[in-house]
């Protein structure tokens, strides 16, 4: 199994390669659309990078970025015991691994360790049965469904939002 790491700020040119990829291989599962994406920006990256309250955790193979997830601490003061988990996406040549919960527990671990941080929620698209099982059996609980959370092309695409407590320390 590959080693899991945080990206620091000069890996933020990699993960603008993998974004633009994870956008066009599953644009479902993606609120951003390419053209209009924080995250294929670098210097957008590199400032949320260097940011104390948000992380992207990531595995490496051959010197290139195979798996990602994000997470990140909400910023409105009466959500900050909220921290957002997005972004997760494995390179198809690498699923089935055990790459994406990988990722996922480093997230969930990063948000653990946020002073205040009660719980870490997600959305998973419809269209993404196997990621929703994935956390469900990392514990993540269903709180709620969006229907046409995602259109692209006049198609509707649903949402379920799920959470995870974080146990105190």
């Amino acid at each position: 199994m590959q080693r899991t790491l945080f990206l620091r700020p000069d890996d933020a040119s990699d993960y603008v390669a993998i974004r633009r990829e994870m956008l066009l291989d599953a644009p479902w599962a993606f609120l951003a659309s390419p053209g209009q994406d924080r995250g294929s920006d670098v210097e957008k990256v590199r400032a949320s990078l260097e940011r104390s309250d948000a992380a992207i955790a990531a595995v490496r193979e051959d010197n290139r970025l195979v798996a990602v997830a994000g997470v990140a601490r909400e910023e409105a003061l009466k959500r900050r015991h909220i921290a957002m988990i997005w972004g997760v996406y494995v390179r198809p040549a690498f699923r089935g691994r055990g790459l994406a919960r990988a990722v996922v527990e480093a997230t969930f671990g990063f948000a653990g360790s946020c002073d205040g941080v009660a719980s870490v929620h997600l959305a998973v698209s419809e269209h993404a049965p196997v990621a929703r099982r994935l956390y469900e059996s990392m514990g993540f609980v269903q709180w709620g469904y969006e229907p046409d959370a995602v259109r692209i092309d006049g198609r509707s695409f649903g949402e379920h939002h799920m959470a995870k407590s974080v146990s105190p320390a």
